[in-house]
């Protein structure tokens, strides 16, 4: 997650998406590096073994290139997978340090963590609403005790 993203945003909710980008730093870098070299090798060899198959000129002499070629095919179908996982495991850590950060909060009663919890967990990925509306009741509810 880019902050530049977040610009826009209030300043406590900025901060909190600044400290999940923090977390998920490096499984992005490692999504962005397997799926940069993944997708090519896999694409690379399955276009290849795909033009030497309709090629015919394929020989006793000449097996070592398919070969080849169905292992760039297999390590990059291996990479371009491990980078959807990896993406996967990037909402499962957001999503933990969303309901994380819900339990530590001291201003609301747990009946109201309880119920963004439940919000957060019942999201099939990282959706960021529910917890945009817990920090800003969250926010409404410090600054009030400041003015009372």
């Amino acid at each position: 997650m880019n902050s530049a993203q977040f610009e826009r945003l209030p300043h406590f909710i900025k901060k909190e998406m600044d400290s999940i980008s923090e977390k998920i730093r490096p499984i992005m870098k490692k999504v962005s590096t397997y799926y940069i070299l993944g997708f090519p090798l896999m694409l690379i060899g399955m276009l290849n073994i795909l033009f030497l198959i309709f090629d015919h000129n394929i020989t006793a002499d000449n097996y070592i290139v398919p070969i080849v070629y169905a292992f760039f095919a297999a390590l990059g179908l291996a990479m371009f997978n491990e980078s959807r996982m990896l993406k996967k495991e990037i909402h499962e850590v957001g999503k933990d340090y969303i309901i994380e950060r819900i339990n530590q909060s001291e201003i609301m009663e747990d009946d109201e963590k309880n119920r963004y919890i439940a919000s957060v967990r019942n999201q099939v990925k990282m959706d960021l609403q529910p917890f945009f509306k817990f920090l800003t009741e969250e926010n409404k509810r410090t600054q009030g005790h400041f003015y009372k």
